[in-house]
């Protein structure tokens, strides 16, 4: 409404003065009424924008139960004292329950694996395969199994009654029939190397150093070498494609060696008091109460170092998240070019991180201040680091969510709650 000026109230008995009309004024002035007046009704009557960000359903949910996502699905695992241990797959758009099957044993602490059209089950000793679509039982083996989708198989490892390797067998992922076999010596930890996304070979390591390299596709031996390994706190085996390394802690101490896979050659070691390393890119990080480095893989030259963070998250795609702490709800988070180490668009200090966003994006979530009580959703673009506030949820108090492409899925006491971002 237009503000009309009045004059002077006091000159109100004053003699009024003529002033010409201005017709063609008036109709324009009309004509624009009648315009607003019509934009006004056509937002009315227009359907609202659907939220980016909005509850779609929950379900029961206890500490004892575990979930894992495919995409359209979540499949809970449910082993508490209502009944026998179940896996049951929801559709995450309706939360309609597809299928219910009996695990028939209490799943690891890990709980169910997808794995392209199959979910490993894994239970006390074994594992059991099931058609993701319809939870109808395909196989089951004793042992650990990991999968391969791309190749359609799964790496099956037997232990003896100390919990040590003694077997690895390699088994179509959707029938379970075996494609080798293979007897090893006792092994205390083992991992898959890949190369290109494709798994290529097995390290396996016993408890008096004896490391051995098979092929993955063959279970062929590659290689084999006596390393550095006992006579420490503890030891342990980390995949940085495609070489291996091996983190040795004594006391307050920790070192890592990495190795070459072809011939367990020792091509470098770490010289700082390493907390952890990972793959980075093209290149392998090293991070610890200094700082994080990024490394050339092959004869660890520093690359670059980053004094002021000393946690790194490899989120794939040549990005990094690094932190000042382990939390990331605590401390400052910053987007990171894996090559560079060069941060990418503004700090994201006090959130927390989900891969839950379209392609090429992370979810965020902070505390809300306006209005207080609820938890914000963000938008990372992991390309140029902008940030985009989606909408708010109700609080959530532990940060203990999960996330897949357009749904967010967070615990809350006794009650799963499923919530669609846009």
């Amino acid at each position: 409404m237009a503000l009309i000026d009045l004059g002077d109230v006091a000159g109100a008995a004053a003699e009024p003065v003529a002033a010409p009309v201005d017709v063609p004024r008036l109709g324009r002035v009309a004509l624009a009424m009648v315009a607003v007046g019509g934009l006004l009704a056509q937002a009315a009557s227009a359907p609202p924008a659907p939220a980016l960000v909005r509850p779609l359903w929950s379900a029961a949910y206890q500490p004892s139960d575990t979930m894992a996502l495919d995409g359209r699905t979540v499949y809970l695992n449910r082993s508490g004292p209502a009944g026998p241990p179940t896996v049951t797959a929801y559709d995450l758009a309706t939360g309609k329950a597809r299928w219910s099957t009996p695990s028939g044993a209490e799943v690891t602490d890990y709980g169910v694996l997808p794995a392209g059209d199959v979910l490993l089950v894994p239970t006390g000793g074994g594992t059991t395969a099931l058609d993701a679509a319809t939870g109808e039982r395909l196989w089951r083996s004793a042992g650990e199994a990991v999968p391969s989708v791309v190749r359609g198989d799964a790496l099956v490892a037997g232990a003896d009654q100390s919990g040590l390797t003694t077997e690895l067998r390699l088994v179509g992922l959707r029938d379970g029939r075996e494609r080798w076999r293979r007897a090893i010596a006792p092994a205390e930890q083992w991992i898959t190397l890949a190369e290109g996304g494709l798994p290529t070979a097995i390290v396996a390591v016993t408890r008096t150093g004896d490391a051995t390299v098979y092929g993955y596709a063959d279970g062929a031996v590659r290689a084999h070498a006596r390393i550095p390994w006992n006579g420490v706190y503890s030891a342990a085996l980390f995949a940085a494609d495609p070489y291996v390394v091996v983190v040795r802690t004594a006391s307050a101490q920790s070192v890592g060696t990495v190795y070459r896979t072809s011939d367990l050659r020792p091509l470098w070691r770490t010289r700082e008091l390493i907390g952890y390393v990972t793959g980075c890119g093209a290149l392998i990080c090293t991070a610890d109460v200094r700082g994080v480095a990024g490394r050339d893989a092959a004869t660890g030259r520093e690359v670059w170092r980053r004094d002021d963070l000393n946690y790194v998250w490899n989120l794939g795609g040549d990005r990094l998240l690094l932190s000042a702490a382990a939390n990331l709800a605590s401390a400052t988070t910053v987007l990171v070019d894996a090559a560079t180490g060069r941060t990418i668009g503004r700090p994201v200090g006090g959130q927390q991180a989900f891969s839950a966003g379209v392609a090429g994006s992370l979810l965020l979530l902070r505390e809300s201040r306006t209005p207080p009580g609820r938890t914000v959703v963000s938008r990372l673009d992991l390309a140029t680091g902008r940030q985009t506030p989606l909408g708010t949820v109700e609080r959530i108090a532990d940060q203990d969510c999960r996330g897949t492409p357009g749904y967010l899925l967070c615990p809350r006491g006794d009650t799963l709650t499923v919530t669609a971002v846009s």
